[in-house]
């Protein structure tokens, strides 16, 4: 028998926060609100901003719904404010979402499984900007915040000239920065829905690389199937699930690679929150097996619950 729109009362989608993914959120969270209004449940949309608590509480929602991508949305604040006030939650558990946030401790766990992922360094910001030249990374180097998204702070340097702005600009939004070997592409990621890996999306920028405009500029170009070898498919899906199970993120996920070459495949970072409009990577991937924009946000819902 098909579940009633109704059984689960009152959802709060959260959208906004406070993290520099802010715009994008409320994209996100506009689409996931109207596509579940469009299924017949009773929506609330929040702002989860510093009140975010108080609002929580006057609202007296039955499930909430985060779509906050970044710091205090992805990295486990919000799931820990709603598993104190008894609100089960759709999205990855307090554990899941600070975990996979760290790049540092999610390649660090991955590497220890035997999955490939990029050689790097951690500077941190008592390290200052001094020695340099001294890591052990050669060039092309990638320089990213450790704990950030969306490609904020990230640098593609082909030389080391550069390198101590690059390793600034990156402290200027976390105290961590890593600094990674350049992995040959193209880039590739694969969604995780229900501990099942999705079809590999193939991400073709128009010219450059993957940064933040090219994610929202509409230039870049998506294809699902990605366009490689069903063995590089096939080896992708794999790292995928078996870093969404090490992660405990096997609900919803999306899991980023980079190809390799004849090195193979790389798996760059986990985004337990990810883009969730109906052009987003992970629905398009879903849209691919027949599951609806409508019915994907239905799926996630309905998976909402208390952890602790």
């Amino acid at each position: 028998m098909k579940q009633l729109a109704g059984d689960l009362g009152r959802v709060g989608v959260l959208m906004g926060g406070l993290s520099s993914e802010r715009a994008i959120s409320f994209k996100s969270g506009h689409a996931v609100a109207d596509a579940l209004r469009s299924r017949g449940f009773e929506v609330i949309e929040i702002d989860a901003d510093r009140d975010v608590d108080l609002k929580l509480r006057e609202l007296a929602i039955d499930v909430a719904f985060p779509v906050l991508h970044g710091k205090w949305g992805e990295d486990g604040a919000i799931q820990g404010l709603l598993e104190y006030l008894g609100v089960p939650y759709a999205g990855p558990s307090v554990f899941a979402a600070s975990l996979t946030m760290d790049k540092v401790a999610t390649l660090g766990l991955l590497r220890g499984a035997g999955i490939p992922v990029p050689r790097g360094v951690v500077r941190t910001r008592e390290m200052g900007l001094d020695d340099l030249d001294g890591m052990e990374v050669e060039p092309p180097l990638v320089v990213k915040p450790v704990r950030e998204g969306s490609s904020y702070g990230v640098s593609i340097l082909r030389e080391r000239t550069g390198l101590r702005e690059a390793v600034e600009q990156a402290l200027a939004l976390d105290d961590r920065v890593l600094v990674e070997e350049f992995i040959e592409g193209p880039e590739l990621t694969v969604g995780i829905l229900e501990d099942r890996a999705l079809p590999v999306v193939e991400i073709t920028p128009r010219e450059g690389w993957f940064d933040l405009d090219a994610k929202y500029d509409g230039t870049t170009e998506y294809t699902v199937p990605a366009r490689i070898s069903e063995a590089l498919a096939g080896t992708c899906r794999h790292h995928a699930l078996v870093a969404a199970r090490l992660c405990g993120a096997t609900e919803s996920c999306r899991v980023d690679f980079m190809a390799g070459g004849e090195r193979g495949p790389r798996v760059l970072e986990i985004n337990t929150i990810p883009g969730m409009t109906a052009t987003s990577l992970l629905p398009m991937a879903a849209a691919v097996v027949g599951i609806d924009f409508g019915e994907l946000c239905e799926r996630l819902l309905r998976m909402a619950r208390l952890r602790n």
